[in-house]
């Protein structure tokens, strides 16, 4: 069986520093123009604006594309039709990118140490305008961070109480950035 041809292709604020990123991250990233096909390498191209990444995936359709859109709030490069990642460049850096990039389908599932309440202060039921309402944060609570392949299967680490684990569609390489405290198993696991 053929090994699959992959590639990414990033377009945007920042693209040459991101591919030279991915590269020092793992030498399985190179420019598309130095790689001979069935290589085993992942090809990465870099071009300016969502219209050019659109005409990448035409030109070159058995290649699984990873289409990356690194953006910018106050800069607009035109949408990519489908693309798959989009970065945040004035928040995420080269580095933080690269490893998101390279973890696409490695995504956050957060575990609720002592949930927060919502009671009534008078016992009575929940006013029209909420105004009975009153959270309690319990001495402990916290969330951890636990990371979750694409294939959606929980790790051995997550608790069996499934309603206290929120899902969410965060980006594993992107959790440390926050304050979220991050599992040391699933850090182990995947960096």
């Amino acid at each position: 069986m053929d090994e699959e041809r992959r590639g990414v292709v990033l377009y945007g604020s920042g693209v040459d520093v991101v591919a030279e990123a991915l590269r020092e991250l793992d030498p399985r990233y190179v420019p598309a123009h130095r790689v001979a096909p069935g290589t085993g390498q992942v090809l990465v191209l870099g071009r300016l604006n969502g219209a050019e990444a659109d005409a990448v995936r035409e030109a070159e359709p058995g290649v699984a594309w990873l289409v990356v859109e690194l953006y910018r709030p106050e800069v607009d490069v035109g949408h990519a039709r489908d693309p798959l990642l989009f970065l945040n460049m004035s928040k995420v850096g080269p580095r933080e990118a690269a490893r998101a990039i390279d973890q696409p389908d490695v995504v956050i599932w957060y575990e609720v140490i002592n949930p927060v309440r919502v009671i009534t202060v008078d016992g009575e039921p929940v006013a029209d305008d909420y105004s009975n309402l009153e959270l309690v944060v319990p001495d402990g609570h916290r969330m951890v961070a636990h990371a979750v392949g694409a294939d959606g299967a929980a790790p051995e680490c997550l608790p069996v109480d499934t309603e206290r684990v929120l899902r969410s569609h965060d980006l594993w390489a992107l959790g440390q950035l926050g304050e979220i405290e991050m599992c040391r198993v699933c850090t182990l696991r995947h960096g």
